[in-house]
């Protein structure tokens, strides 16, 4: 009997003393390759199987294994005992059969899943030629390295209440790093993308990327602080939706935590913007069918035209507000490196809904002002109880509709209900790209302001 097979008869034969439990099974499997000066510079492959247990009485414990060999029964007694000893009362809710992914209510996804097989000769043979057509596309290159790197999920949720979901995907993931000599100084510029197959990882628009980003490095000058029509890059749009996400989550509408708390239906931003979250999009590799407490995932409009619309729900927020689960469910591991065991909201694919024009016709509509190509500090700049943001950044300066000089150390301020308000409109040059930790994406793409403060000198 597998250990799959010995957690199944664990949680359909429970203590009397536990009334629920549930086992989520998440196996990662990643291999990179990385490529440097035509030579391979990197070699790495890794496979983590993770087993999170909660059970249920009058409150919910939580416990976590790697250790494949221990006994069933002690780990779902260990996340009972648990909650016993926790300060938090409240006790989670568990998915029925009936509103699980496997009830024939799930979405189709097969198209997203890709190649079933991973050939290491194949992952070789790509991370080199895409190395080539980096060091072939970008001139005055000092040094180059692409990585190729395929990870292959899989998930599985057994409960006590019958449920048992199962999927498995690969994610194919390729990434460039090069450093320019430009102006007499070294720049470094780097981009990414994924796909859900080998063959579909688009290498155009990553050296496209890198060489937009390069002739966005002009001479610096001074700059002097207000407040100024803005185009907003899609790598800075991607960073603020890394933290931003989190002003839709139910478990935060719920507890008050969120800047947007009690405004549901209402407007919050311009017509010109729209906030989805989604299981599939054509532009990543990444799959979301059904989340940690199996509950299928589905698409989710949080801003319809600056309207604010729906939440993401886990089963426990869902609850609260008595509405329907939006297959939410997630555990964002701590940049601590501690194993988080607790369920939360996290998103699966949360974006910004992309427009008809390209960057330039943008920055020429905007006039005079300042293009954001980079920013920094993603986890400290942004206050979600009071939706207070303050970035550091650095851009150029546009004049007449064309770059003028480049600033640094700048720091976009204000609030992001009120850059919402500002969305003139979106770009059509949407960036999808994976949390640090793989467990979620968010996307952006360029979206022009009709005015942001900008600080600076």
């Amino acid at each position: 009997m597998d250990f799959i097979d010995r957690y199944k008869k664990a949680v359909s034969n429970l203590p009397e003393n536990i009334k629920e439990a549930e086992v989520d099974i998440e196996r990662k499997k990643s291999i990179l390759i990385g490529v440097s000066g035509g030579q391979i510079v990197k070699s790495a492959d890794s496979d983590v199987t993770s087993v999170y247990v909660r059970a249920s009485s009058e409150k919910t414990g939580y416990a976590y294994t790697e250790d494949l060999d221990e006994e069933p029964d002690k780990v779902i007694l260990k996340a009972y005992n648990n909650g016993i000893v926790s300060d938090v009362s409240k006790r989670d809710v568990i998915n029925a059969p009936e509103t699980a992914f496997n009830s024939g209510n799930a979405p189709k996804f097969e198209k997203y899943f890709g190649e079933s097989g991973v050939k290491y000769s194949g992952i070789i043979e790509k991370a080199l030629l895409l190395e080539k057509i980096v060091r072939d596309a970008v001139p005055s290159l000092r040094s180059s390295y692409a990585g190729i790197r395929v990870d292959t999920f899989s998930s599985r949720v057994i409960n006590s209440k019958g449920v048992d979901v199962f999927f498995e995907r690969n994610v194919y993931y390729a990434q460039i790093k090069i450093t320019a000599e430009l102006h007499g100084e070294n720049v470094d510029a780097e981009a990414s993308v994924s796909s859900g197959s080998l063959e579909r990882l688009d290498f155009d628009s990553l050296t496209d990327r890198v060489k937009d980003f390069l002739r966005t490095k002009m001479e610096p000058g001074t700059f002097r602080p207000g407040e100024y029509p803005v185009v907003l890059s899609p790598n800075v749009g991607v960073n603020i939706m890394m933290t931003a996400w989190q002003l839709f989550s139910g478990f935060k509408y719920c507890d008050g935590s969120t800047a947007l708390k009690g405004r549901l239906g209402e407007v919050i931003g311009s017509p010109a913007l729209s906030i989805i979250d989604t299981p599939f999009h054509n532009s990543t590799g990444y799959c979301f069918p059904f989340d940690c407490e199996g509950t299928p995932g589905r698409e989710t409009i949080l801003v319809d035209n600056g309207k604010f619309t729906g939440l993401m729900h886990n089963l426990f927020s869902a609850s609260q507000l008595n509405a329907e689960p939006t297959g939410n469910a997630g555990r964002v591991a701590l940049l601590t490196g501690n194993i988080p065991t607790e369920i939360i909201v996290t998103p699966k694919i949360c974006y910004i809904k992309p427009g008809t024009r390209p960057a330039g016709e943008m920055l020429q509509s905007m006039g005079d002002g300042v293009y954001i190509t980079e920013s920094y500090d993603i986890f400290h700049s942004i206050n979600i109880g009071s939706g207070d943001f303050a970035i550091p950044c650095r851009g150029i300066v546009i004049k007449d509709g064309k770059p003028y000089r480049s600033v640094s150390a700048l720091t976009i301020c204000g609030n992001l209900t009120e850059l919402f308000g500002n969305v003139e409109e979106t770009g059509n040059d949407l960036l999808i790209d994976e949390f640090l930790l793989r467990s979620y994406c968010v996307g952006s793409p360029s979206i022009r302001l009709t005015k942001l403060q900008v600080n600076g000198k």
